[in-house]
């Protein structure tokens, strides 16, 4: 959540988004239907039934817009915007969201988020694709593609792709649950909104057992390209990551692995609670009417806080005063989560499709999770986790709001600084100064015969993946035995075979490594010969010692054949032996014409062909 951001071909459009802002006021005619005379209300529900012994529910809340009495079901965005206005609801559009946080980044189609959640949501790929054209301005077309595609896909890509799998990444696919599909279309579309040119694979767990939603997670962690896991569900109490270790495993990977705190007010919630998980709060976002950029951020009053009651605390989460011990804290940072701040999506909700408002921490989590992948994520050496508490990165402090009463205080209500609410904050774009934390070196593998060279080369990235420019300087090593390797990172084996032995390009206390491995040459022999210039009148001959020198215990025979000789001359070979010499003649004719002849002398054994090279001049 560094929350840096980058790009500016869809970001630029950010700085229209006073125009569309919700908080905007509305024109009279805008409002003259349906806001006009009638009474307006609204009524939050939470989308998923309450969690059972090993179970999660999804953490979405809708939010029902009353018009006298009656429920308003918006076909279009300005319905919806309209009848928000006229019940005092402020939701957000993308552009409004990346108004709010002044994001202007867009990613690129091989940044993929993952989205874990459980049963299907049979209209996924629709509903996301009428949002995506629905928003002002359009997203980027998203196309459908399969999860061979989308690990394939370069940053060159022209579209961003989505894929729908099971659980293990098949195509078989589990029963729908109308709860959990609306949950997915939030997930979906809030990632969207945040990163538009990121890839999105959604996994849909058999059920929403943490059995299943656990192998969902460690598919997403096994599949390329993929940089986050949002999560959008949870437990109304805590749960032993020992029993459902694949959050924490996953996270351990270099990926970053988020989860909603939770809607229930002060109370931890599982897998948030998972050390190495980042845990997700919520917040209630206000924004300046006529520029929609943030004006406030406080604790909304239902997210979820907390110490573990089982979960160790990672070593990245340092807190003052340690409230929670040994134990894991909730949460680490935060973002929109509200639905009095909601945001719009499209969805079929009570039956009716069309633009809903919903929040929840299960807002705030694919929010997070989609601008990390935006970044490029934090994998490698450094965790995400390690990022999200790392001392330069940038927040905004929540400091006022609670979600209930507790001891300390600091776990429910915020203050300067860490609180369980909001964690160290929400959603900052300050840019903060490149700082190297990771390493890769090139190849990072690779067998070189003894004697020979191997070019190695090193690439810095800063705290957001991003390469370093201008790259640090590197200082090389390879470990005692293997060789030498020069400053520019040249290495040359050694006259010994073996290894692996190990290649460091290092600045400071930041190291990447390769292994090189040193084999022995093959067998092999060469040739020479002795003179490689000499003249003969025609009619006479002309000698040559050809020497055949062995290498690496070459013992074969060895063929030799010569090309290039004046025509009509006979040639012959002694013996050809192994190792040692051969003479060659060659007896000119006394018509042989009196000029110049470059002669090949080639050698050949088994798969191995050397030639040498020499000349015989012909004169009168």
């Amino acid at each position: 959540m560094a929350l840096k951001t980058f790009g500016r071909r869809y970001g630029a459009l950010v700085a229209v988004a006073a125009m569309v802002s919700l908080l905007a006021a509305p024109s009279a005619a805008a409002l003259s239907d349906p806001a006009a005379g009638h009474s307006w209300s609204h009524r939050d529900s939470h989308v998923c039934s309450p969690s059972a012994g090993g179970q999660a529910a999804c953490t979405s809340i809708a939010r029902v817009l009353y018009r006298d009495g009656t429920a308003y079901y918006a076909p279009t965005v300005p319905d919806l915007r309209d009848g928000a206005r006229a019940a005092a609801s402020i939701s957000f559009s993308a552009v409004g969201i990346r108004t709010a946080y002044g994001i202007v980044g867009q990613g690129d189609p091989s940044r993929v988020i993952a989205i874990v959640d459980a049963y299907d949501d049979p209209n996924a790929s629709s509903h996301l694709t009428t949002y995506r054209s629905g928003e002002s301005p359009q997203l980027p077309t998203m196309v459908p593609c399969t999860l061979n595609q989308l690990t394939g896909l370069t940053s060159t890509a022209s579209n961003p792709c989505f894929t729908k799998v099971n659980q293990a990444g098949g195509t078989t696919l589990p029963s729908a649950d109308s709860g959990w599909s609306n949950e997915i279309d939030l997930d979906l579309q809030a990632a969207s909104a945040i990163c538009p040119m990121c890839s999105i694979l959604l996994l849909e767990a058999n059920s929403s057992s943490f059995s299943d939603l656990g192998t969902a997670v460690t598919t997403a962690s096994n599949t390329a390209h993929v940089l986050a896991i949002s999560n959008s569900y949870g437990t109304q109490g805590d749960v032993a990551e020992i029993l459902y270790p694949a959050w924490d495993n996953a996270a351990k990977k270099g990926i970053a692995v988020l989860a909603s705190a939770g809607d229930w007010g002060y109370g931890t919630s599982f897998p948030a609670s998972s050390s190495n998980v980042l845990g997700i709060g919520g917040t209630t976002l206000a924004v300046d009417g006529n520029t929609g950029v943030r004006t406030a951020e406080t604790v909304w009053s239902s997210t979820g806080s907390g110490c573990s009651s089982y979960n160790g605390a990672p070593s990245w989460q340092v807190i003052p005063g340690s409230p929670c011990g040994t134990l894991k804290a909730v949460a680490d940072i935060s973002a929109d989560a509200d639905p009095n701040s909601g945001f719009q999506i499209y969805t079929t909700y009570s039956g009716i499709t069309g633009w809903w408002i919903f929040g929840g921490t299960s807002l705030s989590s694919p929010l997070l999770g989609a601008l990390y992948a935006m970044q490029g994520g934090y994998g490698g050496s450094l965790l995400a986790g390690q990022y999200a508490w790392a001392s330069t990165t940038p927040y905004f402090d929540v400091t006022s709001g609670s979600n209930g009463t507790c001891s300390p205080s600091v776990m429910c209500t915020a203050g300067a600084g860490w609180d369980g609410p909001t964690g160290r904050g929400s959603i900052a774009v300050a840019a903060s100064s490149p700082v190297l934390t990771t390493i890769t070196v090139s190849p990072a593998s690779a067998s070189v015969q003894t004697g020979k060279t191997q070019q190695f080369t090193a690439t810095g990235y800063d705290q957001n993946r991003v390469a370093m420019s201008p790259q640090p300087t590197f200082t090389w090593g390879v470990s005692v035995g293997g060789g030498t390797i020069s400053a520019a990172g040249l290495f040359t084996a050694g006259s010994t075979a073996g290894g692996p032995f190990t290649v460091t390009a290092a600045n400071g206390s930041v190291n990447g490594t390769a292994q090189v491995t040193v084999t022995s040459a093959p067998p092999d022999f060469s040739l020479s010969v002795s003179p490689t210039a000499q003249s003969v009148r025609r009619g006479n001959t002309a000698t040559y010692t050809v020497t055949i020198t062995p290498a690496n215990g070459f013992s074969g025979s060895v063929t030799l054949s010569l090309t290039g000789q004046p025509s009509g001359s006979i040639v012959t070979f002694t013996a050809n032996p192994a190792t040692g010499t051969s003479t060659l003649t060659i007896r000119t004719q006394s018509t042989t014409s009196r000029r110049t002849y470059s002669l090949t002398i080639k050698g050949v054994s088994g798969s191995l062909s050397h030639t040498t090279s020499a000349s015989l001049t012909v004169t009168r």
